[in-house]
């Protein structure tokens, strides 16, 4: 969406990573240097380098290669070799490599590098399911886990293939596999793979169809059922709460507690989500305390959830009460554990709520935090908040904002916000409120 958050990216060039890296890693087999050439061996101590090392060099090989092939080389060679030990354990590097790979347009030097991942290493059901989730394609992951041996297939390698069909749309594939699943591979569906289905009858509004599968799991009688877990309730409770059932929504709640589940993150997003919707914010913000006391972290969605309602409600000061409070919980808790970062659409929401409420101060504010991190609002807010300046003789903060934008927004939609831009009237007023 041209009015979402535009990021100005500064990509690091292949010369930023030192050229042994690329040479470390290239697979040369025709060259052979000769006897004559080489020089006479000295007796050392070989001090072999530490795995953890070696594989984050191949990381950053892979992330500075431009070219596929090369690309794939640097992996294939590397899982040939015997200088990595449990290469294949290294979930970063095998997304990294898929990823790098679909964005080069190139799905079958991914299923050839997967492939590959799975003749070499062990036959275990948790690197099958990493494979199969990697797989560009859902007939890749179909064939490789048809070709798998038996010890590679389980329950968790089975879910895996059963989410490679719902990440595809092929949803009466999925319920097929599912159905066949002990008779055609071998493997009865567990909890992870029931928690598939009940995803795939969601997301085609079979809501009846997934409660009765709930129960029936929940229930002892039906031993073809396993016991559900936390995702279990989460995903028929996302289900009912986005077909705004309040009814079957507060019975899924009222047996997570009688069944002894845990709430997890998802199951308290749900629940502020669902307050939000019914413009009771206020509690859903209360449930912040709840999980603290439980050892559960908000997150983004957490937060936007918050955010948008009290906009919603017009209770802009309650919005950026939260915002705030979550900007100083990132500080002081840091990134990397509460992974809260805030989402484009929270900036864009907040933005337009308080433009709306005429509190420019506030609006400043956040666009000035947008900059900070290199990144440019929406730009009819923007032209919003800088009208809006100028009314009130802030022109100098108008012009502040202006030059700001015109530096950070780059690409194609710099012609765009040019032609904004140039539609804006800034006339001398007061001075900026900026330091």
């Amino acid at each position: 969406m041209a009015s979402l958050l535009r990021r100005r990216h500064t990509h690091p060039s292949a010369a930023s990573v030192s050229a042994h890296l690329l040479r470390r890693f290239s697979a040369l087999p025709d060259l052979d240097p000769s006897p004559a050439s080489a020089p006479v061996p000295t007796p050392t101590v070989a001090v072999p380098a530490a795995p953890r090392a070696s594989i984050i060099d191949l990381q950053l090989a892979v992330r500075a290669a431009t070219d596929p092939d090369r690309l794939h080389a640097l992996v294939a060679s590397a899982l040939s070799s015997p200088d990595y030990h449990r290469l294949h354990t290294s979930r970063p590097l095998f997304s990294l490599a898929a990823a790098r790979l679909a964005r080069f347009h190139r799905p079958d030097l991914t299923a050839s590098l997967l492939d590959q991942l799975l003749a070499s290493a062990p036959a275990t059901p948790g690197i099958l399911a990493r494979a199969l989730s990697l797989f560009p394609a859902p007939d890749d992951a179909i064939r490789a886990f048809s070709s798998s041996p038996p010890a590679a297939r389980s329950d968790v390698s089975l879910s895996a293939l059963l989410s490679a069909l719902l990440r595809a749309g092929r949803l009466d594939e999925l319920k097929s596999t599912f159905k066949s699943a002990e008779s055609a591979l071998g493997v009865a569906p567990g909890c992870a793979s029931h928690n598939v289905l009940l995803h795939a009858l969601v997301k085609t509004s079979e809501h009846a169809a997934a409660r009765k599968l709930l129960n029936e799991m929940a229930k002892k009688k039906f031993k073809h059922r396993p016991g559900p877990d936390i995702i279990s309730y989460n995903t028929v409770l996302a289900g009912f709460s986005a077909k705004d059932d309040a009814e079957e929504f507060e019975k899924l709640l009222k047996e997570i507690s009688e069944n002894k589940l845990e709430p997890n993150i998802t199951t308290y997003n749900c629940r502020v989500q669902w307050l939000a919707k019914k413009e009771e914010t206020f509690r859903g913000e209360e449930l912040l305390d709840v999980m603290e006391s439980k050892g559960v972290l908000p997150n983004y969605v957490t937060y936007h959830a918050l955010v948008q309602g009290y906009c919603k409600e017009g209770n802009v000061g309650a919005a950026m009460r939260v915002f705030k409070k979550m900007k100083v919980m990132k500080r002081r808790e840091g990134r990397s554990d509460l992974r809260v970062s805030v989402h484009a659409l929270t900036y864009m929401v907040l933005f337009r709520s308080l433009l709306e409420n005429e509190r420019l101060d506030d609006a400043l504010w956040i666009c000035n935090s947008c900059f900070a991190m290199k990144a440019a609002p929406p730009f009819d807010a923007v032209k919003g908040l800088v009208d809006g300046l100028v009314k009130g003789g802030r022109s100098a903060d108008a012009k502040d904002v202006v030059t700001k934008m015109n530096f950070l927004v780059n690409g194609d939609a710099k012609v765009t916000w040019e032609k904004v831009a140039g539609k804006l009237s800034i006339e001398k007023g007061a001075p900026s409120s900026n330091p």
